[in-house]
């Protein structure tokens, strides 16, 4: 009697849940998912894109939502309004888009949204729009087989190949710019691409926030040198030229940085030892006679250091120019040596124009000319 009223209180279990996983279905069935996010600022209001995950009569496109207030909270509370039909979702949020003149006004509203909000994950990427608006980017980028989410998804898989370390997540920057005043966010603009000539988002560098504003920008071809003074780079091309004024394209498969500190006698911090080491296998090149391949290697391998260093000294000049530890070095200083470095009188950021700064790069290529030894 006991088995037979174990098994019918299962069998009635079974069926209430069933029962609810159905209404629920019911009701995903009506929110609408918000998987991109775009805030721009205009005439002193907050304007606030968002764009809902693909549907089948959508087209991949996905559906876009835009409401203005002064605030962000009363921009979003403008579309619910305007959304009565649908109850939004936003826990699929996969990437928000900050334009050009919002970032300039300054993103920590929008941080403190982000970590106070329910709805919100810390992780979320930010992107900066460079050069235009959010609302832009994701409304001229999409198009009938790709919508914003699609193609933000391909620029953080690029991104994660580039880096070995994720950093423009909110909660990401929002500790950089509490720890250093300072913070490095990946850049996009709207632009074409080159295999297909279709208007996308297109890789545009860095933005550098100071004091949670945009007050830099950091150009593609130097972004190798920002991601290596953070700590690491992942693949990255390199195009340079050989003995003869030849191309060479190089494919950089490693890179790391090492920061010291150097301290005076008296405890003040005099200067930094910058030491990155990059290694790089060779993909393409014009040479077309494998004769004197250790002089040919040894003179890349200079080519490689000096573009590296260029690229490296670009960034600690900018760095210098804002007073700005915008790469966070103040992190791995501490680590160094904790005790001395609490002993600052200063931030890292504000004694950088007066340091002396030693730069050196170690490179290392493989793979040379394993085709024509074969």
């Amino acid at each position: 009697m006991k088995k037979f009223f174990l098994i019918s209180s299962i069998f009635l279990l079974v069926l209430l849940c069933g029962c609810g996983v159905s209404a629920q279905r019911r009701e995903v069935e009506q929110l609408r998912i918000i998987q991109t996010m775009g805030v721009d600022y205009e005439k002193g209001s907050v304007c606030l894109t968002l764009a809902a995950a693909a549907g089948s009569e959508e087209k991949g496109c996905g559906a876009r939502l835009s409401g203005t207030g002064h605030t962000l909270s009363a921009a979003l509370e403008q579309i619910r309004e305007s959304s009565v039909e649908e109850e939004l979702f936003m826990g699929h949020i996969r990437a928000i888009l900050i334009g050009q003149e919002a970032a300039e006004h300054g993103v920590d509203d929008l941080l403190s949204v982000i970590c106070r909000s329910s709805d919100l994950r810390l992780d979320i990427p930010l992107y900066l729009v460079r050069g235009g608006t959010a609302a832009e980017l994701m409304q001229g980028a999409s198009s009938d087989t790709r919508g914003i989410t699609e193609i933000l998804q391909s620029a953080q898989l690029r991104s994660e190949r580039q880096r070995s370390e994720k950093g423009s997540t909110a909660d990401a920057v929002q500790r950089a710019l509490i720890r250093s005043g300072g913070a490095l966010v990946t850049a996009l603009r709207f632009g074409e691409a080159a295999e297909l000539g279709d208007k996308t988002a297109v890789p545009a560098g860095f933005g550098v926030l100071k004091n949670g504003a945009l007050c830099a920008w950091v150009e593609p071809e130097d972004a190798l040198g920002a991601e290596l003074l953070c700590g690491q780079t992942g693949c990255r091309e390199l195009s340079l030229l050989d003995l003869g004024g030849l191309p060479v394209s190089l494919e950089l498969q490693r890179g790391e940085s090492e920061v010291r500190p150097v301290w005076s006698s008296d405890g003040s911090l005099r200067g930094l030892d910058v030491t990155a080491r990059v290694q790089a296998a060779v993909l393409e090149t014009a040479a077309d006679s494998a004769d004197g391949l250790a002089r040919y290697d040894d003179y890349l391998t200079g080519q490689l250091e000096a573009a590296v260093s260029e690229k490296l000294g670009r960034i600690l000049q900018l760095a210098r120019q804002e007073s700005l530890d915008l790469a966070n070095l103040s992190v791995r200083l501490e680590r160094n040596d904790p005790q001395r470095f609490r002993t600052l009188e200063e931030d890292l950021g504000a004694l950088l124009p007066g340091l002396e700064i030693s730069l050196t790069v170690q490179g290392e290529l493989t793979h040379s000319f394993d085709a024509k030894e074969a």
